[in-house]
C-alpha cells in the first residue's frame, strides 16, 4: 500500500503514462539488442540502465522537488512520523527497478544464452541502492528534480567503472561456472559501490537532520 501510495505521489497519478513509457523503453531495447547481434551481456545496459534513467530516477529525484511544489514540504518536515518519508517513496521506486531487472534478465537467458543469473541479480540491488542514495543526496540539496537528475548522472559517470560494469557472462567454453577469482572480483566491484552509497545517504540524513535547509 505504502509503495503504490509513493508512486502516486511521485509520478503525480500519471502511473498509467510511465507505465506505457517503461513498455515502450523496453520493446526498444529488446529489438536494438536482437538487431546488434543478440549476444547476452548486450542486453543487460539496455534492458537495465535505460529504465533506470529514463524513468526510475526522475522519480527518485522529484522526491522532494514534488513536496515543494504542492507547497508541503515544511509540513512533512514537521510532522511526527517523517523521519525516513523522503527515503519511502524512494525505496518504493528502488524496489520496482530491483524487481523489473530482475524480470528482464529472463529475456536474454531464455531467448540468447545461459549465464549465471545470481552475479547480475545481486549487482542490479548494488547498483539500484547507489543511484537511490545519489538520488536522495542531491534532491535534498537543490530545489529542482532537473538539477537532482543531472547531478546524479554525474556521480554515476565519476563510478563508471563500478556503476555500469557488465556482470553478465555466457556459460561458453571459454567461461564456465563462475570460479573463486570471479566471485572475489565480483565483490570488490559491488563493495565500492557500497560503501560509496553508504556515504552518499549518510551526507543525505545529514542534510535532512536540518529541515530549516530544505524549507528555505
Amino acid at each position: 500500500m505504502r509503495v503504490r501510495t509513493s508512486l502516486a505521489l511521485l509520478t503525480e497519478r500519471r502511473v498509467g503514462l510511465y507505465i506505457l513509457i517503461d513498455a515502450a523503453v523496453l520493446f526498444s531495447a529488446v529489438v536494438a539488442g536482437f538487431s546488434g547481434g543478440g549476444t547476452a551481456p548486450e542486453f543487460y545496459p539496455m534492458l537495465f540502465f535505460v529504465p533506470a534513467f529514463a524513468i526510475a530516477l526522475p522519480m527518485m529525484a522529484d522526491c522532494v522537488a514534488v513536496e515543494r511544489r504542492a507547497g508541503t514540504i515544511d509540513l512533512v518536515l514537521t510532522s511526527p512520523g517523517s523521519g525516513n518519508y523522503f527515503e519511502r517513496h524512494i525505496v518504493s521506486v528502488a524496489l520496482l527497478l530491483v524487481a523489473q531487472g530482475w524480470l528482464t534478465l529472463a529475456i536474454p537467458w531464455l531467448l540468447v544464452e545461459r549465464f549465471p543469473l545470481s552475479g547480475p541479480a545481486i549487482q542490479i540491488v548494488i547498483v539500484t541502492l547507489f543511484l537511490a542514495a545519489a538520488a536522495l543526496n542531491w534532491a535534498v540539496r537543490v530545489r529542482s528534480a532537473g538539477g537532482a537528475v543531472v547531478l546524479t548522472c554525474l556521480t554515476c559517470v565519476a563510478f563508471a567503472p563500478w556503476f555500469f560494469s557488465n556482470p553478465i557472462r555466457p556459460l561458453d567454453v571459454q567461461h564456465g561456472p563462475m570460479s573463486f577469482a570471479d566471485y572475489l572480483d565480483f565483490v570488490r566491484r559491488n563493495l565500492i559501490l557500497a560503501a560509496a552509497a553508504v556515504v552518499l545517504y549518510a551526507y543525505a540524513r545529514r542534510r535532512l537532520a536540518r529541515p530549516e535547509m530544505l524549507i528555505t
